[in-house]
């Protein structure tokens, strides 16, 4: 059960950009806010780390980061589905208001936090990780998919912007995972081989 808790402000900024802007920007939006979108950017940021990590010769660390993107993704949509937007059972703008663009599926299920504005906005802090010029394009593109949930007629502007920081945390909670993970897989091996690691007495 969804509840109506959108303010007069919000109603004021969503339907400032709920507005037809032609079957251009319908087309584009509705491509952004498809979910084979988020896949192929996954996808894409993905061979873009493995590359990366075989030019750097640093195959390990690119590793890591597709660990840690699948990981912020995983933590982003499964936590945000099955716990907040559950917790807050707040109603979308395409059920709560009359009179609206909606020209995507939406279910009535919480709105609050966009999983879209989420899920794009992890990839895209992994990838800052990973490459300043990677990183950017893709929170470009998660900016987009943001305007396009709004524009769509499924969010409110809270929403994307929730969602952000939400899989922005996902993100960074992620890399310092399986960061701290790959040290200590380092450590088992240096130990294997029996060479000292840091804080090791032996000489």
């Amino acid at each position: 059960m969804t509840r109506d808790l959108h303010t007069a402000l919000e109603e004021r900024l969503f339907r400032a950009v709920n507005v037809d802007l032609g079957p251009a920007a319908d087309a584009l939006a509705l491509v952004l806010s498809s979910r084979w979108t988020g896949i192929a950017v996954g996808l894409c940021l993905v061979a873009a780390f493995l590359l990366l990590g075989r030019r750097r010769r640093e195959l390990g660390g690119a590793l890591r980061l597709v660990a840690a993107i699948a990981l912020a993704v995983g933590l982003s949509d499964w936590l945000g589905y099955e716990v907040l937007k559950p917790l807050i059972g707040r109603m979308r703008p395409c059920y709560a208001l009359q009179d609206i663009r909606w020209i995507a599926g939406g279910r009535d299920v919480g709105s609050l936090p966009s999983l879209h504005a989420a899920n794009l906005t992890a990839m895209a802090v992994v990838a800052l990780a990973a490459h300043r010029g990677l990183g950017i394009g893709a929170l470009v593109l998660a900016a987009g998919v943001a305007w396009s949930r709004i524009y769509v007629g499924v969010h409110w502007p809270t929403d994307v912007l929730a969602g952000a920081a939400w899989g922005a945390a996902c993100a960074v909670a992620a890399i310092a995972i399986t960061g701290r993970a790959a040290q200590m897989w380092a450590a088992r091996r240096r130990r294997g081989r029996g060479s000292p690691v840091r804080g090791d007495p032996s000489p």
